[in-house]
């Protein structure tokens, strides 16, 4: 019950967002069909295992495994509250004996005896989130909390030819860092993504080379974007064409990897695009509150535009995500976290479908919750 909560909630405020895709925002409140993330979560999907690895346990019995799953319970049962680093001891200690009792029921030859001790396993476990998610809403949490959860406990295991994949698309990012940004005002910088966007679907994409120099040169334009994002967030520059072309390209790199002889594997674009998105909502984020010390908010949907983007990657990342983050971008989270409770008070006030103050507990629930 407390996991379904949980999930609702984040998942109705995750639909009321502004209008803003691929780290653009847009003063229209409507939302369309996302086709390319669905696609790319479906993939993101396959490559998972399971949300942690396997612990097995010395216990070689059912009924010890099960005692030692109830004794923890009893023990949750008796906490009033707990700070962060216990939250993250506990959900470790619950995973290990929650695995340690799944081992020990499906190594049992006589499956059928212990029916009604997998009843008792399933409801226990239901038991012992119902306490956690009491303990992870017993004090105020920080987006820095959060994100020491999510260093403690995110065990999603790249294998290692996505680990080789991961590193080369950071060492393509790195240098494409080194490239200068476009030269003149935000408007004409806002021509020359379109002039770019434009150019690369009348040429098309036909090779890997194709795909790979587009996401370079559409690094360098999404970075002059960024240098000019408080003139062009007021909503009188019109980027509609830009979010539209975007999305068409990106289902043409997707593409690819469906042909008869794919240009891309699959593993490779769901790496690729994961990446690329990364690296496009940490540095909105982080433009997004660089920007705010400067900003003169003119109305209400700037606002709210701005407190989304501020706030998109917290929502829109999830283990795999992390996972594939280098230390460099771990990093500047952990400063975007130290800064968040100063850009959220100046957009304090807004009309905003939830208190984004309230996030950090909702996320830090629903990343231990949702894996159990």
């Amino acid at each position: 019950m407390e996991q379904t909560e949980s999930k609702g909630r984040l998942i109705k405020w995750q639909v009321k967002q502004p209008h803003i895709s691929d780290g653009i925002c847009h003063s229209l409140p409507t939302l369309k069909n996302h086709t390319v993330s669905i696609v790319c979560l479906l993939l993101m999907a396959a490559l998972l295992l399971g949300c942690h690895p396997s612990h097995k346990d010395a216990r070689t019995t059912a009924e010890e495994a099960m005692a030692a799953y109830n004794d923890f319970f009893q023990s949750l049962k008796g906490k009033r509250n707990a700070d962060t680093d216990e939250i993250i001891s506990l959900t470790k200690e619950w995973r290990k004996l929650d695995a340690a009792v799944s081992f020990a029921l499906s190594s049992d030859t006589a499956n059928n005896r212990h029916a009604h001790a997998n009843s008792n396993h399933i409801a226990l476990g239901d038991s012992i989130a119902v306490q956690m998610a009491l303990l992870i809403n017993s004090q105020k949490r920080s987006f820095a909390d959060y994100l020491s959860v999510v260093r403690g406990l995110n065990d999603v295991e790249v294998d290692s030819l996505s680990q080789r994949l991961a590193g080369s698309v950071h060492l393509f990012y790195r240098k494409a860092s080194a490239i200068p940004a476009y030269k003149g005002s935000g408007k004409e910088v806002i021509r020359k993504y379109e002039r770019l966007l434009e150019s690369t679907l009348a040429n098309s994409l036909r090779t890997k080379e194709d795909a790979i120099d587009f996401l370079r040169q559409e690094d360098v334009a999404f970075r002059s974007f960024l240098l000019h994002l408080p003139s062009l967030s007021s909503g009188n520059t019109p980027l509609d064409g830009i979010t539209r072309n975007t999305g068409k390209v990106i289902r043409g790199i997707i593409a690819l990897a469906g042909k008869e002889q794919p240009v891309f594997g699959k593993t490779e674009v769901v790496i690729l695009l994961a990446m690329r998105n990364n690296r496009r909502l940490i540095q909105n984020a982080e433009a997004c509150v660089d920007g705010l010390s400067r900003l003169r908010i003119t109305d209400n949907g700037q606002a709210a535009a701005y407190l989304w983007m501020i706030l998109q990657p917290w929502i829109s990342f999830d283990s795999f995500a992390y996972a594939l983050m280098d230390e460099e971008q771990l990093h500047t989270m952990e400063k975007l976290a130290e800064r968040m409770p100063s850009a959220l008070a100046k957009l304090k006030g807004i009309d905003f479908p939830l208190e984004a103050e309230e996030l950090p507990t909702l996320l830090m629930e629903t990343f231990i919750l949702g894996c159990q």
